[in-house]
């Protein structure tokens, strides 16, 4: 049976189809929900599933070769990511003038806004969410890949407290392994590393945990450590590097951000005094907190197509609800190598996100942690 046979033996499968050859894709775009200097976001949904979608939309002819060559790296890094806290890229749609990617859509909006509008987290609320963040941060150093653009604005939140990194147009690879040293100024002033403002190359890694240290901050108190009246007054403030430490702030909270002579922090301005990942982790403030390991694959992105290879679960499920579309493995596997350009291997991962979003939420859990307080119970937060 030929592809296209198999695509009419299902009613519904034909009926997109047909609104596929008129809109040249799957998607219906809804409400704007940001922009960009060369691009625009709005909320859609896939037409096949119902599921909502992200869809980041970028003029071709307005963008200069640097923005050009940015956006090919953002598709190429998001390409090679696969971690639940990080926004997941379903497909890239390319017409003569514009550049679509469709990326997942998280429903509680920004952490930027949700900080403005409802102020500054408890800490047991904020360890949740940095927990996650340091456990994305860790899945794009342990692949080399260094962000340069943390910051609330591109932190998205979904239900119970579960968030998600996104936004690498800034991102880079490390090619000279992890002590490769960059030289290109980006991201946000406010979030910017010491070494970042002292025009010598740096190396990424501290930059990214840095950021991370000014986004606790943000989370915890409301407000960004280093305030200024002028651009040049908040680089001398940064380089300075004088933290006040709100009187609400536990013990072991400030220690992990500013630290003391005797600790290493977060925000040393010194980047080889500054904690990293590891410490970070197995500091005093997130020490009631389990985060579960990555348990994503490569076949959240493309499909196991070696029958020798034991599929997931998550998978199989994926597989079945596929079937109900008119979508059989013959048909998936013939658009492996399409990947981000094929609206089927598209349709694969919205419905293993799916699923994937309903397993692996946030919970809390009570368990014992004498090391802690004498055996007393505590509440420990599984991420």
């Amino acid at each position: 049976m030929s592809q296209e046979q198999c695509y009419l033996k299902d009613q519904k499968w034909c009926q997109q189809s047909t609104i596929y050859k008129r809109n040249k894709s799957l998607y219906r775009l809804q409400t704007e929900i940001g922009h960009g200097s060369f691009s625009v976001v709005h909320v859609g949904y896939h037409e096949l599933t119902t599921e909502k979608v992200a869809v980041k939309t970028c003029n071709k002819q307005t963008l200069t070769p640097r923005a050009r060559r940015m956006l090919l790296k953002e598709i190429t890094i998001m390409e090679s990511i696969y971690h639940p806290n990080i926004i997941r890229l379903f497909e890239v749609l390319e017409t003569p003038t514009k550049l679509h990617l469709v990326m997942e859509y998280m429903p509680a909006g920004g952490l930027h806004s949700k900080l403005l509008s409802e102020g500054k987290m408890k800490e047991y609320d904020a360890k949740i969410i940095f927990a996650q963040l340091l456990s994305a941060v860790k899945h794009l150093h342990d692949k080399n890949i260094i962000h340069r653009d943390i910051k609330a604005e591109n932190v998205f939140c979904g239900k119970k407290n579960h968030v998600k990194l996104g936004d690498f147009g800034f991102s880079t690879v490390l090619t000279k392994g992890k002590n490769e040293e960059l030289f290109t100024l980006c991201g946000s002033l406010p979030y910017a590393a010491p070494e970042l403002l002292q025009n010598k190359r740096y190396k990424g890694q501290p930059v990214d945990i840095w950021a991370l240290g000014i986004l606790l901050y943000f989370i915890t108190t409301g407000q960004m450590p280093f305030s200024a009246t002028s651009v040049t007054q908040l680089k001398r403030n940064i380089l300075l590097g004088v933290i006040p430490m709100p009187a609400h702030l536990s013990h072991p909270c400030i220690t992990l951000i500013r630290g003391n002579l005797f600790s290493g922090s977060i925000l040393k301005t010194t980047p080889s005094k500054r904690s990293n990942l590891t410490e970070i982790r197995n500091s005093v403030w997130l020490s009631n907190i389990i985060i579960k390991e990555n348990t994503y694959g490569k076949w959240c992105i493309l499909p196991t197509i070696d029958h020798h290879e034991r599929r997931t679960e998550v998978e199989e499920k994926a597989r079945q609800t596929l079937l109900t579309y008119g979508i059989d493995s013959k048909i998936l596997e013939e658009h492996v190598m399409k990947g981000i350009r094929s609206d089927i291997i598209a349709t694969y991962r919205i419905i293993i996100q799916n699923i994937l979003t309903s397993i692996y939420l946030p919970t809390v859990t009570q368990i014992t942690c004498e090391k802690f307080d004498h055996a007393r119970s505590h509440l420990c937060v599984i991420i």
